[in-house]
């Protein structure tokens, strides 16, 4: 089990007591601190001084990709299951999963249906998943239909594939979902297993528009590798990652389908893409027979940069 917490003493203690319960015993838990400013760590440590199945250690503040890499590096059982610190898994989840991978030797990633939980612990509503191999994998070619938390993998699976990477930050999940998509089996648990908590601190409320470019980046990742390498570092920022595609996309010449008209606005909203590369994608978004959604799209991120300006200081 892979734990990442950064300044996350306030439920760490209870997601790791949540781990420590299940009913498959024979498990190691590496809790990677992120460069906590608050008792995260001690915390984390105190338990482990009381069950040796828990292991903490520091990531020096490098962010959550190196995070989970590092506990990656570090695992030592064939399978590795993740959960965020602020969530609770269900006494049989890891026995229940660790039966599917038993059950089936192909399977590389499993992920369950989730419960979401407020910040006291409150039970708000479940949280549904594809199941089955046709329907997943449909999904997985829109949006990321496995909840990261709930997720076990094959351990030598994940590092064969390179694991998480940077410029995928804030949908580093998606994007490894996708590239080990394209060499084994994934799976859904219709079972709930997990409870996720939901407050406003979360990485996918206050990143939102990162975490929604980077997923579309990872889509047209995808798409093309099926002929081509990916032309920008998959281990750089992901600003400069973005902008890298997005200049390899309009070299191309070629107009813009509908499937990509989405994902190029998603990424045209980061920061600093410059004004003549967006021209020249609204251009070949707009050749041929747009729809009306490709019409409004030039207006709708004029708007969106407009707003995200930060306002003029006034001088007095």
């Amino acid at each position: 089990m892979i734990i990442p917490v950064r300044d996350g003493a306030q439920y760490i203690g209870e997601a790791l007591q949540s781990i420590l319960d299940q009913d498959l015993a024979d498990i190691e838990v590496i809790v990677v601190d992120d460069g906590s400013c608050d008792d995260s760590a001690a915390i984390a440590a105190s338990i482990g001084d009381r069950d040796s199945r828990v292991k903490v250690v520091a990531n020096s503040g490098k962010g959550i990709v190196d995070a989970l890499n590092m506990g990656i590096s570090l695992a030592q059982a064939p399978l590795v299951a993740r959960m965020d610190c602020d969530d609770v898994s269900l006494p049989n989840r890891l026995r229940l999963q660790v039966a599917c991978f038993e059950a089936d030797a192909d399977l590389q990633l499993l992920g369950t249906a989730g419960l979401q939980i407020d910040r006291d612990g409150k039970l708000l509503r479940p949280i549904d998943v594809p199941t089955g191999n046709d329907p997943l994998r449909e999904a997985l070619a829109r949006y990321n239909p496995m909840l990261h938390p709930t997720v076990m993998f094959q351990t030598e699976a994940v590092r064969r594939a390179g694991g998480y990477r940077r410029a995928f930050t804030y949908a580093e999940d998606y994007d490894l979902w996708l590239r080990l998509s394209e060499t084994g089996k994934l799976a859904n648990m219709e079972m709930p297993l997990v409870k996720l908590r939901s407050h406003p601190g979360q990485v996918s409320r206050l990143k939102q528009d990162q975490q929604k470019a980077a997923a579309a980046l990872a889509r047209q990742s995808a798409l093309l590798r099926r002929h081509r390498a990916e032309p920008f570092d998959a281990n750089g920022q992901p600003a400069q990652a973005i902008a890298a595609f997005l200049a390899s996309r309009a070299a191309t010449g070629v107009g813009v389908s509908s499937l990509e008209r989405r994902d190029i606005e998603l990424m045209l909203r980061t920061a600093d893409i410059p004004m003549a590369l967006t021209l020249k994608l609204l251009f070949l978004a707009a050749v041929g027979a747009p729809s009306l959604k490709t019409l409004a799209l030039g207006p709708r991120l004029a708007w969106r940069r407009m707003i995200a300006r930060p306002p003029r200081m006034r001088l007095n």
